[in-house]
């Protein structure tokens, strides 16, 4: 960030980690036979997303004349996760060989 300022970046968004242990990788090898969200890895990423925030807020102070946003991707991404009814329609179709989800 500093690097950045100093190449005269006065306007900065950060975005946060996502929740990790969502992504299919995870769910797979450390989500269970239901294939749920990898928790550890989640509380890990909600764990650095704090500690980013409060940095951020750090650097805004010593930073005359910057803008630093963070951009909460975490909370989101979770939502549409956990509330997936919510954000729209889903609709399984089996054929032959393929399993297919249309959401709209």
């Amino acid at each position: 960030m500093k690097e950045l300022y100093g190449l005269g970046a006065r306007r900065i968004g950060v975005l946060s980690a996502p929740p990790i242990g969502c992504v299919p990788s995870q769910r797979t090898l450390a989500g269970g036979f239901q294939r749920e969200c990898a928790e550890e890895y989640n509380y890990a990423a909600k764990l650095f997303n704090s500690k980013l925030s409060r940095e951020l807020d750090a650097l805004k102070h010593n930073l005359p004349n910057s803008r630093i946003v963070y951009i909460d991707v975490y909370n989101p991404l979770m939502d549409i996760i956990v509330n997936y009814q919510r954000h729209g329609k889903s609709f399984i179709y089996f054929s032959n060989k393929y399993f297919v989800t249309l959401m709209f």
